[in-house]
């Protein structure tokens, strides 16, 4: 009898720890994604850095032309995703949004998804790009 019991707390404490590593494991792996009838958006990697602009944003015009000028892209890997006319981008911002507590009805352009963190506005914009550049060099 107490070799059954035995086994039987071994067997089970096994199964409840290969379970356990199994959720915190696939926690630690969530990819948030949405899928509507037309298509289908995923939370961007937490180490991209994506610059959500609109077309017609004179906001966002000005940090392109301040990219430009610093020659951000030259020296750090940022990707652009239009969200005014592509929307699939527009309702990527929206998720980017939400996975940062952001209602996504209130969330404008310029923005930037950096570090798995969300940024609005041109300063905060220009802001983190410049530490970026910083921890290049």
């Amino acid at each position: 009898m107490d070799k059954k019991i035995i086994w039987t707390t071994v067997v089970v404490s096994i199964v409840i720890l290969v379970l356990g590593y199994i959720l915190v494991d696939s926690s630690n792996k969530k990819n948030i994604t949405k899928t509507t009838s037309n298509f289908s958006v995923s939370l961007p990697a937490k180490d991209k850095i994506i610059f959500y602009y609109g077309i017609t944003c004179p906001h966002c015009k000005d940090v392109e032309e301040w990219m430009e000028k610093n020659k951000i892209e030259e020296k750090v890997k940022v990707e652009k995703k239009e969200v005014y006319q592509n929307q699939n981008n527009s309702k990527e911002l929206s998720l980017v949004a939400e996975s940062c507590g952001l209602n996504p009805n209130l969330v404008g352009v310029p923005f930037l998804w950096a570090d798995g963190k969300c940024y609005i506005g041109t300063p905060e914009v220009e802001r983190v790009l410049e530490e970026k550049l910083k921890m290049k060099k």
